[in-house]
């Protein structure tokens, strides 16, 4: 019988590569934005213009929330794979896709403030 990481390797590399989008891009700008003073833009539109501000704090619960959620698909991405290798990884590719948007969000968010 093989390992876990040697019969789900492929799940896990993407997990993995989640969470290193995930928690690098927020470290990122929990690091770069740390001293900031007044409200932070969290959301910008070209056509309507700043549509949501909020503090470091706003933005800290955000990354929890993605932390959480990444978290609870590891799990079940795992158990897909066990039972149908496609769904296992369509699940972790998927959360690999809204992990990298992610971290596009926060250098978008870090240009915008910074």
């Amino acid at each position: 019988m093989q390992p876990l990481i040697v019969r789900h390797r492929a799940v896990i590399a993407m997990c993995g590569a989640a969470f290193a989008c995930i928690l690098g891009g927020f470290g990122w700008v929990l690091a770069t934005l740390e001293g900031a003073a007044g409200p932070l833009i969290l959301h910008f539109n070209d056509i309507t213009g700043i549509t949501q501000v909020g503090s470091l704090r706003t933005f800290f619960f955000a990354g929890i929330f993605a932390f959480v959620a990444a978290a609870v698909n590891v799990p079940i991405a795992l158990e897909l794979d066990r039972r149908d290798r496609v769904l296992g990884k369509l699940l972790a590719g998927i959360t690999l896709a809204v992990a990298a948007l992610l971290f596009i969000a926060c250098a978008a968010i870090l240009n915008v403030n910074g």
